[in-house]
């Protein structure tokens, strides 16, 4: 592993509203950024790394993931590693999640930064001695339904006053845009997956994600009304619907094909999360729940339409580059 020649004098910095389990180091060279985060958050949590990152330049940053999210951190500039922490299912794969806490172990890691309470529990059982931060003195994750700083700020710079001791708040607009880095692989299967589907060259794509697990369900849009939206595009536009999300995302995505006699491709569980963002960038639409896709699509510069349910708009509504090209409807 790459050690990068910094000082490693410890001090006192001071911490705002970040609580802070010991003394932070004032310069340190090897950060462990804890992201065990769904999938959205994880792309929310990139602006303030990449302000970690324009602060320790020469520091080696390790973002702790788990299978679900590692995707969308693979190839961002800003983090050296990733270190995988396997979903514990019983004594199955004791073994995987062992090897894993071994890594960190040997890492020499000399501050830990917790952006998800999950991180936060386990890097106290794993690495008990090393500095962590994390946002408050109580749990923020616990607290956010009440607690009238969290919902008064966005998702993106909530991951920014968790890192207050090292990161200032973004000064431009630019520093708040999620990153998604996708590779010309990732380009290349998602064009295999459109000529599997037999979708002539120039036709107008559209991604719409209509599933999503939040809220147990309850922010998905009713299957007929994406099917009513998706009717209207394919006969104002000639355009094909790309059914796209998770496995999770099958049943419902077949109810709304269903519902269309033209143009509705199913490609819901069928392959990896970052040639999904791949297609995303492809469209000249993405229509979908308040979910992962929808924050994807912003991140890779495709205009997009999310519809919130539950969950607070304001607080997730998608970051991107130009803000006109994102509408949000909400009840």
């Amino acid at each position: 592993m790459e050690q990068r020649k910094t000082t490693n004098r410890r001090t006192i910095v001071p911490v705002g509203r970040a609580w802070a389990s010991r003394r932070l180091p004032a310069k340190p060279r090897h950060i462990l950024v804890g992201t065990l985060l769904p999938i959205g958050d994880t792309l929310m949590a990139t602006p303030a790394i990449a302000g970690l990152r324009r602060r320790f330049p020469e520091a080696i940053i390790t973002a702790w993931v788990s299978a679900s999210n590692a995707a969308i951190l693979e190839g961002n500039p800003d983090i050296d590693q990733l270190v995988r922490m396997p979903t514990m299912q019983g004594w199955k794969n004791l073994r995987e999640i062992a090897h894993a806490v071994r890594e960190l172990r040997a890492a020499n890691i000399d501050l830990i930064i917790n952006l998800a309470g999950a991180s936060s529990m386990l890097s106290r059982a794993y690495l008990p001695t090393v500095p962590r931060m994390f946002l408050d003195a109580s749990p923020w994750w616990f607290l956010r339904g009440s607690d009238e700083r969290y919902r008064a700020r966005h998702s993106v710079d909530q991951y920014f006053y968790a890192m207050a001791p090292y990161v200032g708040l973004p000064a431009t607009a630019q520093e708040r845009l999620p990153r998604l880095t996708l590779s010309p692989d990732d380009m290349a299967q998602a064009a295999q997956a459109l000529t599997d589907e037999r979708i002539p060259s120039g036709k107008t794509l559209i991604t719409m994600h209509v599933g999503g697990d939040g809220f147990d369900g309850r922010k998905q849009w009713m299957p007929e009304r994406f099917a009513a939206v998706g009717r209207a595009l394919v006969d104002q536009y000639d355009a094909h619907i790309l059914l796209v999300g998770g496995p999770v995302d099958e049943a419902v995505a077949r109810a709304v094909a269903a519902r269309m006699p033209r143009n509705a491709h199913l490609l819901v569980g069928q392959m990896p999360l970052r040639t999904t963002a791949a297609l995303i960038r492809r469209a000249a639409l993405h229509v979908g729940n308040d979910s992962a896709p929808m924050h994807m699509a912003a991140a890779v510069g495709t205009p997009a339409i999310g519809i919130f349910g539950p969950s607070n708009w304001e607080q997730f509504t998608p970051v991107a580059v130009n803000p006109n090209a994102i509408r949000v409807l909400h009840s």
